[in-house]
């Protein structure tokens, strides 16, 4: 059962998920099953800070009047720009006048700035996959 044993509910970032999945695999507890294997995976992959910069960000962002689960959303997806920011506290019904939202953009900056690059590997281009493929027509005859 998923939370069975859970002593506490809160929203974590993925540097957190992955500090908590690492600590499990590596004390001996089995191996995991795939959905735990492929978190951890995912966390490694997008988790842009270090778990220290991410709860010091958080911390910095409840700070500005912004709920705990508004706050990791912006830890993890980063946002770029305004804009994103703005649609992750629209979604969420926060509202926070001009000066506020000013803030909020400096401090995502701010931690920018620590955040790693994510490399994701691109899958091949469909020209080059046809060009190692045989022609249908030869397939046919």
């Amino acid at each position: 059962m998923i939370g069975k044993g859970a002593t506490e509910i809160r929203p974590v970032t993925l540097s957190e998920v992955e500090k908590i999945l690492d600590k499990r695999q590596g004390s001996g507890g089995g191996e995991f099953g795939y959905e735990q294997q492929t978190t951890l995976s995912y966390a490694k992959t997008f988790a842009h800070l270090k778990l220290s910069d991410a709860q010091e960000m958080a911390g910095d962002l409840e700070k500005l009047g912004i709920p705990l689960a508004t706050a990791v959303k912006i830890v993890d997806i980063m946002p770029k720009v305004k804009p994103q920011l703005a649609l992750i506290l629209a979604k969420d019904r926060v509202e926070l006048p001009d000066k506020k939202m000013a803030e909020t953009a400096s401090i995502v900056e701010k931690y920018s700035k620590k955040a790693k690059k994510l490399v994701i590997e691109k899958p091949p281009e469909p020209e080059a996959a046809a060009q190692e493929a045989p022609p249908a027509e030869a397939k046919e005859a």
